[in-house]
């Protein structure tokens, strides 16, 4: 087994009924702590893009025991 950290991203609107969610895999607590602010900011843009307002976002990074674990082409 593998610890991986995700971090799940969690948008819900006032202007919206349904919840969006996504999230990003790191090796390290840090990493994912580091990494939160500027996801945050990325999701809230892409919420303006769609024109979802009064947005809330709450991040969490979560530790997680996997099998295997791949990394992304753009990592």
């Amino acid at each position: 087994m593998t610890k991986v950290f995700y971090l799940l991203l969690f948008l819900s609107s006032s202007t919206e009924p349904t919840y969006y969610n996504k999230g990003m895999y790191f090796m390290s607590p840090g990493e994912c702590e580091l990494s939160k602010p500027v996801a945050i900011e990325v999701m809230r843009r892409e919420a303006e893009a769609v024109g979802l307002t009064d947005v809330y976002i709450d991040a969490h990074c979560i530790e997680m025991d996997v099998k295997e674990f791949k990394k992304t082409i753009t990592s």
